[in-house]
């Protein structure tokens, strides 16, 4: 399994330039980060909405 993971970074290295890699792995963070804060935001809504 590890092998797996290995060869998909070394396709993805071979693909982009360093560059390329930090924009893509900042764009995925922040997208990332997106997902979570929405998650949080929603939750919260539905709680509130019970909680009265």
């Amino acid at each position: 399994m590890i092998f797996f993971f290995n060869q998909i970074r070394s396709i993805f290295t071979a693909l982009h330039t360093p560059t390329q890699q930090i924009q893509l792995s900042r764009r995925a963070f922040f997208q990332f980060l997106g997902y979570l804060g929405s998650c949080v935001v929603i939750s919260l809504a539905a709680q509130s909405k019970y909680v009265e």
